[in-house]
């Protein structure tokens, strides 16, 4: 029951009252438009005095009966004013009742999984996460940024160096993978390749190129099965004969849609099915045939009022949905006020459109890490008037995701692969400017989120600028004038210790470990960023880390390298000795101890100084492949 419902009610027995108030009086012949009427019809009479005498006496009796029926009305008053007082109270409760049953009927989206994720409290209701967005609504409106918002429409490891960029077909063709963060857990990206074909993000549509002779052969352009022309690709994968597609779509709100496509023959896609949900694409994972995908959704209330959008029709206008559902409120989990977070969904790639799971967490956005069996979500907060990264941490397993705990570190993650997780423990290297200097710190946190192990002030007045987990050692690079390469033993978490420190010139970007004793780092030689610097390190001796080679390349005429934001833009595979990456031209590398870095090929690009170009190997065919075009050299044998 809502107000209006009780106050609809209460008319109608006003009417009812004074409706039974004139049949008594129209009943002993005093009513004043029967008699009119009687007297019309029978007599065809103009009105008479009679007349006017019977007619006043029914409009006497007619306001009698209506004072009658005001007096009974004003005697419910009491009654009105205490079932006022509770009818939040009851129109709350039939939404979480109403909630629990739809969800006991898989009406909604999500498995609860647990009534917190640290700090963050899963909704009791829906009326809970209203309330919420509501009240950061209110607050963003009083500045300026808040009306330019309102203007627009939001609504919407057990690791070691990397993936070795390294897979081999049923047909022993050995091929390049996508460079990710964790081994075993797949990135999405603009390029891939299955060892017989290329495929290649290309304006809105996929251009798959049949590389099975080596060079180049034939092209097919494929556009997805868009709803809108608008709608972009992002990103892709290739697996098992299964082409997964990710686009935005823009229509009355945001939308992440993945296209699963049977690629059994390349040449013509079959679509499976699609999965969505609501929010703009972060990013995503693939382990197996599973899919994790991340959106950022801004939710708006429509200015709908409180009893409006809580009634059960009106849920899906504001409430974020997976796959058509509304997502059950008991899986968004609420820590703050505001109207932003991130949307995580799972399902099986050969069956995109049965949603495994959804949850939504209201962070305001952020980034992802994810290990081999959890996913850490990770934002700045200023709430305590200084710049803290909060991570929560969510495990998963077959899709299923269950939520765990959320800390707090000074500072921010200037790389991301400044967390990782491994042994069961997270590693994070934050960099704090609170004071009038940088300063860095290690923090080690058990699989509760609770910190067993520390290393403060680290490298103060300089930030991390790169960082390398692998095995029982942690690598990372400081900028500032100087280019230190740290060395920090994490064999015990409850106590990671410093081993060495070597201060070289310019600063790294980007640290790949090339072998047992190797790391390799790609950056810049000076402050001016006028020379790319590939650096080799020898840390066969933790406690004195070695410079033993270095290149220097010219980039005054670059100034956009994607290597430096986007580790999947590097190509960095020791096996086969090779270093690649775009930098107006594509640079390939190979590297040996005793003539250092050796340039392999420099492959002219069409777009200078565009994101988007991969360089992937077949065999010894290589291929540079981005925005519509593939150049394509033999490696020597």
């Amino acid at each position: 029951m809502t107000k209006k419902d009780l106050f609809d009610g209460l008319n109608y027995i006003d009417d009812q009252i004074i409706e039974e108030a004139q049949l008594t009086v129209e009943s002993a012949g005093y009513s004043d438009e029967i008699y009119v009427k009687n007297h019309e019809t029978h007599h065809g009479e103009k009105e008479d005095k009679n007349r006017k005498k019977h007619k006043k006496f029914a409009r006497v009796a007619k306001a009698l009966a209506t004072v009658a029926a005001v007096i009974v009305v004003a005697v419910l008053g009491t009654e009105v004013v205490r079932l006022n007082n509770r009818i939040d109270e009851l129109e709350t409760k039939t939404a979480s009742v109403i909630s629990q049953n739809n969800a006991q009927n898989n009406v909604y989206a999500g498995i609860k999984s647990g009534a917190k994720l640290g700090d963050y409290e899963a909704a009791s209701d829906y009326g809970k996460l209203y309330d919420v967005v509501k009240k950061a609504e209110a607050s963003i409106r009083d500045t300026a940024f808040g009306e330019l918002l309102e203007s627009a429409d939001a609504t919407g490891i057990v690791s070691d160096a990397s993936s070795t960029n390294k897979q081999k077909s049923a047909a022993n063709t050995e091929y390049s993978t996508t460079n990710v963060m964790t081994e075993g857990v797949d990135e999405s990206d603009v390029v891939k390749t299955d060892g017989k074909y290329i495929y290649m993000v290309e304006d809105g549509q996929i251009s798959i190129t049949d590389i099975s002779k080596g060079k180049p052969g034939e092209e097919t352009l494929f556009r997805p099965d868009f709803e809108v022309p608008s709608d972009t690709v992002e990103e892709l994968y290739i697996s098992d004969r299964k082409m997964l597609i990710i686009s935005n779509h823009t229509g009355d709100k945001d939308e992440t849609i993945c296209y699963s496509y049977d690629i059994a023959d390349p040449t013509k896609p079959v679509l499976i099915g699609k999965a969505r949900q609501d929010g703009f694409y972060n990013t995503s994972r693939k382990i197996g045939n599973t899919v994790y995908v991340f959106s950022d959704t801004y939710i708006k209330t429509s200015d709908m009022n409180r009893n409006v959008a809580l009634q059960e029709d009106n849920l899906e206008k504001w409430v974020p949905q997976v796959n058509g559902k509304v997502i059950s409120y008991d899986c968004f989990y609420i820590g703050e006020d505001t109207y932003s977070g991130t949307v995580i969904s799972s399902f099986d790639v050969d069956k995109p459109d049965k949603t495994i799971d959804a949850k939504c967490i209201m962070n305001n956005s952020g980034e992802v890490y994810v290990s081999s069996n959890a996913m850490y979500l990770y934002h700045s907060d200023w709430s305590a008037s200084r710049e803290l990264t909060k991570i929560s941490k969510i495990s998963f397993e077959d899709g299923v995701m269950k939520t765990g705990e959320t800390t707090s570190v000074n500072g921010y993650l200037n790389d991301k692969f400044a967390i990782n997780e491994q042994g069961g423990y997270l590693y994070v290297l934050p960099t704090s400017n609170t004071g009038s200097q940088p300063v860095n710190s290690l923090h080690v946190l058990d699989k509760d989120m609770n910190e067993v192990g520390v290393i403060n002030e680290i490298a103060r007045g300089e930030s991390i600028y790169a960082a390398r987990f692998v095995g029982k050692y942690v690598y990372f690079i400081t900028y500032r004038q100087t280019d230190p390469l740290f060395v920090a033993d994490i064999s015990n978490p409850t106590a990671p210790k410093l081993l060495g420190e070597l201060e070289v010139s310019g600063f790294s970007e980007y640290l790949h470990m090339w072998d047992d004793t190797h790391v390799l780092g790609i950056g810049y030689g000076d402050s001016q960023q006028s020379k790319i610097k590939l650096t080799m390190f020898d840390v066969s001796d933790p406690t004195k880390p070695v410079e033993v080679n270095q290149k220097l390349i010219d980039s005054s005429e670059s100034w956009s390298n994607e290597f430096v934001y986007n580790y999947k833009a590097i190509l960095a595979d020791p096996e086969k000795n090779l270093i690649g990456f775009t930098a107006n031209d594509y640079y390939l590398f190979s590297y040996d101890s005793e003539n250092g870095f050796s340039l392999l090929e420099q492959q002219a690009l069409t777009y200078k100084n565009t994101e988007g170009y991969r360089g992937i190997y077949k065999d010894n065919d290589f291929y540079v492949a981005g925005n519509g075009e593939i150049k394509h050299f033999k490696l020597a044998e």
